[in-house]
């Protein structure tokens, strides 16, 4: 694994993912990168909410990993470990925010392509936080994982769409424009 360098001792790294996510344990890619994050001394910081989150909790109580930062919104609803717990916000979109604005890197679960994710995802890259993205796809059980693709748009695009900034509509352009003289 290559990311043997990219995590430092107290620097802060990222659990987060989609709340539809049902399997059983974590997937190797992302326990790999955990444990190594564990291996260097970071400070994990997880939501609380179900799916991924519930199993990121799980696999650091697990490991017995002390240095762990439970973000909550109005109320704390899960925290396996009886870590310290902190309120990034009074709402989902206000503590997911927080929680990236705080954190060093990411691991990042992402199930079908939901939009949470795919917000978060995009708040990630402007923020330049590296980033290890494990895609599953629950219809026919596969995936992709790896650093996030900075160039990458996660989020759709409607660009006829009352919403659809003009910044947003230049990048689109000139991303589609690089595309088509591929």
């Amino acid at each position: 694994m290559k990311t043997s360098s990219i995590y430092n001792e107290g620097r802060k790294l990222l659990l987060m993912g989609s709340s539809a996510y049902k399997m059983k344990e974590l997937p190797l890619e992302v326990r790999e990168r955990i444990d190594l994050g564990i291996e260097k001394g970071v400070v994990f910081v997880v939501a609380e909410a179900h799916g991924s989150c519930r199993l990121f909790q799980d696999y650091l109580a697990s490991k017995n990993y002390r240095d762990v930062v439970i973000g909550h919104a109005k109320s704390l609803r899960y925290n396996a470990g009886g870590w310290q717990d902190v309120k990034y916000g009074n709402n989902l979109k206000e503590r997911e925010k927080n929680m990236i604005k705080d954190c060093d890197y990411a691991i990042v679960i992402w199930q079908d392509k939901s939009s949470v994710i795919a917000e978060n995802l995009e708040y990630l890259k402007k923020l330049r936080k590296s980033t290890f993205l494990y895609e599953y796809n629950s219809s026919d059980g596969t995936f992709q994982a790896g650093q996030l693709d900075p160039r990458r748009i996660f989020r759709k695009i409607f660009p006829f769409s009352k919403s659809f900034k003009q910044k947003e509509k230049k990048a689109f352009d000139k991303w589609f424009s690089e595309k088509l003289n591929q």
